[in-house]
């Protein structure tokens, strides 16, 4: 089943960001990270009408990336997403999160969204796990996150054919190495 995973927890992360896509955030009040895991266990979940699967998965804390890449394998159990951090420590409530993304093949959907926070004293994510044969479409998919019209951030990734970045499909079980 398609599901938008989302978290707010509590960790500090620093590092590098990612080099092929620049986010468009301000980097005086934001700390941003894009990146991608292996799918991690889920351990709740929330209604999200304007989702395809209806919800937003929640993990337990914040995973770690494993890769801080812009680029994602369609392979099953792969993550993505963005960790935020208000520098402030301001909460921005009623936050819009939308994701774009080629359309897929049988439902047709290509934007998702979803109400959320960001901000506050610790680290949040916003992340995608490719659950379903339909989602895994490769292309440009985007995270932006909106509140009152404004745009607080927006971030893209570019997912790609298994081939194209066998390590991390392997590592999440998607592609044999040999």
């Amino acid at each position: 089943m398609t599901s938008l995973r989302l978290i707010t927890g509590f960790c500090l992360t620093l590092t590098a960001p990612a080099a092929w896509a620049s986010a468009e955030y301000d980097a005086s009040t934001l700390w941003l990270e894009q990146g991608v895991f292996c799918a991690v266990p889920i351990v709740d979940e929330m209604p999200a009408p304007g989702t395809a699967a209806g919800k937003i998965e929640l993990f337990e804390g914040i995973p770690e990336f494993q890769w801080v890449t812009n680029e994602v394998p369609a392979v099953e159990n792969i993550s993505f997403g963005i960790k935020t951090e208000a520098l402030d420590g301001r909460v921005y409530d009623n936050v819009i999160l939308t994701l774009t993304h080629p359309e897929f093949r049988d439902s047709g959907i290509n934007v998702q969204r979803y109400v959320t926070s960001l901000g506050g004293v610790g680290t949040s994510i916003n992340a995608y796990s490719f659950d379903t044969l339909e989602e895994m479409e490769p292309g440009i998919w985007t995270f932006s996150a909106t509140r009152d019209g404004e745009l607080i951030y927006r971030a893209s990734f570019r997912v790609v054919p298994p081939a194209l970045s066998p390590e991390i499909a392997a590592a999440c079980g998607g592609l044999p190495l040999s």
